[in-house]
C-alpha cells in the first residue's frame, strides 16, 4: 500500500488509498455531519429568536429570512446526508450547505451587529475545523466563505481605515486554519494506517492461530498442552482424545500426573525439560481410564501461552513394541518348554550374580539337579509325559525356591540353580526341601503312577573361582556322586567321593 502523505494537504497521494480511507470513515463522517447540521439548526433557531431585537429596524427584514433560510438549509442537509452512501455524496451535501449558509450569513453581517465581526472570523473556522470534507474542498470553501462575509461586511459599512487590517486578519486566520487542517488530516491518516496495520496483523495472527490449531488437531499422534506447575490440562488434539477414550477423565483431575502409572514419571519429565528445554525418547507407563496400562514414548518442550508457562508433549504408543521385545527376550533367554532360563541366559545371569557376590563379599551357592531315570519315563510313558514332567518340575522349582534365586535348564533333564546369599549349609537345606517336594510331585495330565525323584549336587562359590563354570563343575561331580550312591540324594561337593573326571562311572550313573 502506497501510504505517502502530501506535504500540503496531509492526505494520501495515492487516490485509491485516500478513497479507501474516506470510505472507511464514511459512517463516522455521516454521524459527525448529522450532529453538526442539526446542532446548527438548533443554534440558528435560537439566533432567529434573538434577531427579533431588530424588529422595527430595516435590517429585521433581512435578518429574519436569512436566519430562517439557514435553519431550513441545515435541516434539509441533515436529512439528505442520512441518505448518502458514498463519501462523495456526503461531501456534495456539505458543499451545498457551505455555499448556501455562507451567502445567508453574508446578508446577516450587513447589520454590523456586535457579533457580525465574530461571524466573519468564526464561520470560516467552522468550515475548516468542523466539516469533514477533503482538503481540496475545505480550502476553497473556507476562502469562499471568508471572501463573501468580508465583502458583505465591508461593502455595507465601508471604513477605509479598517479594511486592510480586517483583510490581513482574515488571510492570517485562513492560513492558520489551513495548516491546522493539514496537520489534522495527517494525524487522522496516520492513526487510520496504524489501525489498519493492527487489524491486518490481528487478522494474520488469527489466521495463523487457526492454521496452527488445525495442524495441532490434525497431528496423528496424541498431543497435550499442560500448565507446567500444576499439570492442569489446557489443550488436547483429536488423536489424544481418541487415545485416552476422551479427555474428560483427564480434565477431571487437577493434574495430568494422575494419568501416569507412577506420578514421579511426570516429575522426571519436567526436570529433563527444565534442564534441556526439551526431551525426546522419554518412556512412561500410562494408566488408562479403564484401569489398563499402556507404554508410551514421549517428546516434550516448554512453551508459553498467554503468559503461562506450559509444556507440550506428544507420545507414541509402544505397547505392542514392548510386548514384542518382551516376547523376543523371552524367546532368547527362556527355555521354550519349561520357561526357565536357557543355558546361555543362565550362564550370563550367573556371571553377573557372581560378580555382585564377590563385590559384596556374600556367599553364593549353585545346585546341579538331574531327574532320576528320566529316560525310563520317556520309554515307559512317552515323550509327551516326559515333557509334562519337565514342565511340572520347573514349576515346582519356582514355587520352592526363594524369590531372588533363579534356575536354568542346561539340557535334557538337567537343571542348575543359583542361590544368592546362601552358603553350602543353607543351600543343602534348600536342596533337601526341593528333593522332598519332588517325591510328592503329582503331574497333571500324566499317568497317576508316574513318580519323580531327583539327585542334587551342591557347591559353594569360592574367591579363587574364575567364573561360574568352576562351582558348577564341582556341583556336577557331586551330582554324579549322588547318582552313584543310588540317586534321590543331595550331595555337597566337599563331601563327594568323585573328585575328578571319571567318564565311565558318570556315563553309567547317567543311564
Amino acid at each position: 500500500m502506497n501510504d505517502r502523505l502530501s506535504a500540503i494537504s496531509g492526505e494520501y497521494i495515492d487516490k485509491a488509498v485516500e478513497a479507501a480511507f474516506r470510505q472507511a470513515r464514511l459512517v463516522e463522517t455521516v454521524r459527525l455531519s448529522r450532529i453538526f447540521l442539526f446542532t446548527s439548526a438548533v443554534i440558528n433557531v435560537l439566533f432567529l429568536i434573538s434577531d427579533w431585537r431588530f424588529y422595527g429596524e430595516p435590517h429585521f427584514f433581512v435578518a429574519i429570512p436569512a436566519r430562517a433560510f439557514v435553519v431550513v438549509v441545515s435541516l434539509a442537509c441533515g436529512c439528505l446526508i442520512e441518505c448518502t452512501k458514498t463519501p462523495r455524496g456526503a461531501q456534495n451535501v456539505l458543499i451545498i450547505y457551505e455555499v448556501l449558509v455562507a451567502l445567508a450569513v453574508g446578508l446577516l453581517v450587513t447589520s454590523h451587529s456586535d457579533i457580525a465581526i465574530f461571524a466573519v472570523i468564526a464561520l470560516p473556522a467552522i468550515y475548516y475545523l468542523a466539516l469533514p470534507t477533503s482538503f481540496a474542498v475545505t480550502l476553497p470553501m473556507g476562502a469562499f466563505c471568508s471572501i463573501v462575509l468580508l465583502f458583505c461586511f465591508i461593502h455595507s459599512h465601508p471604513q477605509p481605515g479598517m479594511q486592510p487590517g480586517l483583510i490581513l486578519a482574515t488571510f492570517t486566520v485562513n492560513t492558520a486554519l489551513a495548516i491546522i487542517v493539514s496537520n489534522t488530516n495527517r494525524l487522522r491518516r496516520l492513526e487510520w494506517a496504524s489501525g489498519q496495520a493492527t487489524k491486518r496483523a490481528n487478522a494474520e495472527l488469527d489466521a495463523s492461530r487457526k492454521m496452527l490449531e488445525k495442524i495441532f488437531m490434525a497431528v496423528p499422534i496424541p498431543l497435550i498442552v499442560t500448565e507446567r506447575e500444576s499439570g492442569r490440562l489446557l489443550h488436547a488434539n483429536r488423536a489424544a482424545s481418541s487415545y485416552f477414550g476422551g479427555v474428560e477423565h483427564i480434565r477431571a483431575h487437577d493434574s495430568v500426573s494422575r494419568i501416569y502409572a507412577d506420578p514421579r514419571q511426570r516429575e522426571a519429565l519436567i526436570a529433563r525439560i527444565d534442564r534441556d528445554g526439551h526431551v525426546d525418547g522419554f518412556e512412561v507407563t500410562i494408566a488408562m481410564h479403564d484401569g489398563s496400562t499402556r507404554e508410551m514414548i514421549l517428546s516434550g518442550s516448554r512453551v508459553e501461552l498467554d503468559g503461562t508457562n506450559c509444556v507440550i508433549t506428544g507420545g507414541v504408543d509402544i505397547s505392542a513394541r514392548k510386548a514384542m521385545e518382551a516376547r523376543l527376550e523371552e524367546l532368547a533367554t527362556r527355555d521354550p518348554l519349561t520357561s526357565v532360563l536357557n543355558r546361555t541366559a543362565f550362564f550370563d545371569r550367573s556371571a553377573a550374580e557372581m560378580d555382585r557376590a564377590r563385590r559384596a563379599r556374600q556367599p553364593l551357592s549353585v545346585l546341579m539337579i538331574d531327574l532320576d531315570y528320566f529316560k525310563l519315563i520317556n520309554d515307559a510313558f512317552g515323550h509327551a509325559a516326559g515333557d509334562l514332567t519337565l514342565k511340572a518340575f520347573a514349576d515346582l522349582c519356582r514355587a520352592q525356591l526363594r524369590s531372588h534365586d533363579f534356575i536354568g535348564r542346561l539340557g535334557g533333564e538337567e537343571f542348575a540353580c543359583v542361590l544368592a546369599g546362601a552358603g553350602s549349609a543353607e543351600a543343602a537345606v534348600i536342596a533337601e526341601r526341593l528333593r522332598h517336594a519332588a517325591e510328592d510331585l503329582r503331574i497333571s495330565g500324566a499317568p497317576s503312577n508316574l513318580r519323580v525323584t531327583i539327585s542334587i549336587g551342591v557347591s559353594e562359590f569360592r574367591e579363587d573361582d574364575p567364573d561360574v563354570a568352576a562351582p558348577l563343575a564341582r556341583a556336577d561331580l557331586a551330582l554324579y556322586d549322588a547318582k552313584l550312591r543310588g540317586r534321590n540324594k543331595v550331595v555337597l561337593a566337599d563331601q563327594a567321593e568323585v573328585k575328578g573326571p571319571r567318564v565311565l562311572a558318570m556315563a553309567s550313573a547317567r543311564s
